[in-house]
C-alpha cells in the first residue's frame, strides 16, 4: 500500500499542475497563475506640501468572495484603521481621511491598504504620498509640451514667474496664438516629478503629479495675468488690456552677431540691429539673428543691450548676463553669453509691456 501511495503522489501532483495550465498555439502547456480574488482600482498617489494637510486615501476594492476587513496602515504616522462593515462586501469604495503630521519628513511615504476576504485570501496596494516644500524660490510657466523644448533655447523658456507671496506666483503673459496650453514647474529643465496643472477631476483646482496634471488652456491670443498658489493648489487666469504707451522702436546694441562683423557697441545705424515690431501687438518686438564670433573678430562672448534707438537714453539691460529672464529698464547688466565661430540662429523676442525676453533656437 505504501508503495502504491508513493507511485500515486507524483501522478496526483502532475494532475493538479495540469489543471493550472493551458495549451499555447503549438500545443505546449503554459502555466497560468490563479486569478487574484481581490483587486484594487482608482488608487491615487499624491505630491503635496507638508504643512499639516489632510488628504483622502481612496481606492475601489472588489472581492470575488465577500470582504472580511480592509486595513489602512502606516506606522510612522500612527495610522492603523480597520474597516469591517461593508454595505456591499463584494465592491467597496475606500475614502479615508489621512492627517499628515506637521513633522512628517520630506520624502515619499507609503500608506498600505490591505484587503482580506472571508476565505482568508488577502491582497494589498500602496498609496504614495510625496511630501515636498512647494514654497519654491522660483516657479516657471511652460508653454511647451515636450521636455526637450525646456532647455533647447538659449534663455527665456520656460518663463520665470514673479513670487508675490508665500506659495503665490504671478505672471503677465502674451499668448502669441490662440489656445496656448501651459503648466508650471519648479525645475526649469524637466516636467518630472512635479508639473503643476489642472486636476482632471476638478477643473478649478491644481495637482502636482506630472503624469496626471493637465495643461491649462488659454483662450484667444492676447495678454493674460496668471496667478498660482501651490499651497492651496488654486489658479486664476485673467485677461489684461494694456494701456501703457508703446515704444516706437527697439534696437539691439553690442557685439557678437555673426552677420554684423563691424558692430561693436555703436549706437547708430548701420551698426545696430533694429527689431521688427509685431503687426498684431505694438509692445512686442522680434528679430532673427545669428549669435557667433564674426569673421575677422576674436572675442568669444556676445555682449548686448536693448535701446529705444535714441542714443544712450532709455535702454534695457538684463537681470542676469548669462541666462537672462527679464529686461531691466535703465538698469541691469549686459549679456555675456559664450559664442564660437560656428553661429547659432535664434529668434530674439522682447515684450516691452512685460519686459520678458527670450532667445528661441531655430
Amino acid at each position: 500500500m505504501k508503495k502504491l501511495t508513493k507511485q500515486l503522489i507524483p501522478v496526483l501532483c502532475f494532475s493538479l499542475l495540469w489543471v493550472q495550465c493551458k495549451k499555447d498555439e503549438e500545443g505546449a502547456p503554459v502555466y497560468t497563475p490563479p486569478a487574484q480574488s481581490i483587486t484594487f482600482s482608482e488608487v491615487a498617489d499624491f505630491v503635496i506640501d507638508s504643512t499639516g494637510k489632510t488628504i483622502t486615501a481612496s481606492a475601489k476594492i472588489t472581492a470575488a468572495n465577500d470582504l472580511q476587513k480592509v486595513e489602512v496602515t502606516y506606522q510612522p504616522w500612527n495610522i492603523a484603521k480597520t474597516i469591517t462593515s461593508f454595505s456591499n462586501p463584494k465592491a467597496y469604495t475606500l475614502s479615508e481621511p489621512i492627517a499628515i503630521p506637521a513633522n512628517a519628513g520630506l520624502k515619499i511615504h507609503s500608506i498600505v491598504i490591505k484587503a482580506t476576504d472571508k476565505s482568508g485570501a488577502s491582497n494589498f496596494t500602496e498609496i504614495k504620498v510625496g511630501l515636498q516644500d512647494l514654497n519654491y524660490n522660483k516657479l516657471y510657466m511652460a508653454d511647451v509640451t515636450e521636455a526637450a523644448s525646456l532647455d533647447a533655447d538659449l534663455f527665456g523658456v520656460p518663463m520665470v514667474m514673479d513670487k508675490t507671496g508665500s506659495h503665490t506666483y504671478q505672471l503677465v503673459y502674451y499668448a502669441r496664438t490662440d489656445n496656448v496650453k501651459v503648466r508650471f514647474i519648479p525645475n526649469k529643465t524637466t516636467f518630472t516629478p512635479v508639473a503643476i496643472g489642472m486636476d482632471p477631476n476638478n477643473a478649478q483646482k491644481l495637482i502636482t503629479t506630472s503624469s496626471q496634471s493637465l495643461p491649462i488652456q488659454l483662450g484667444a491670443k492676447g495678454y493674460y495675468r496668471i496667478t498660482v498658489n501651490t499651497l492651496l493648489l488654486t489658479y486664476k487666469v485673467e485677461n489684461v488690456s494694456p494701456s501703457a504707451t508703446a515704444t516706437s522702436q527697439v534696437a539691439i546694441v553690442g557685439r557678437g552677431f555673426y552677420d554684423y562683423p563691424a558692430m561693436n557697441w555703436q549706437n547708430t545705424l548701420p551698426d545696430i540691429i533694429l527689431m521688427d515690431k509685431d503687426p498684431a501687438n505694438k509692445y512686442l518686438f522680434t528679430k532673427l539673428v545669428k549669435l557667433g564670433t564674426p569673421p575677422g573678430q576674436t572675442y568669444t562672448t556676445a555682449q548686448f543691450i536693448l535701446t529705444t534707438n535714441n542714443g544712450w537714453t532709455n535702454f534695457w539691460r538684463f537681470d542676469d548676463g548669462l541666462s537672462p529672464e527679464l529686461a531691466v529698464y535703465n538698469g541691469g547688466v549686459n549679456t555675456d553669453i559664450p559664442i564660437t565661430t560656428n553661429p547659432v540662429t535664434y529668434l530674439l523676442v522682447f515684450d516691452t509691456y512685460t519686459n520678458r525676453v527670450q532667445a528661441i533656437k531655430q
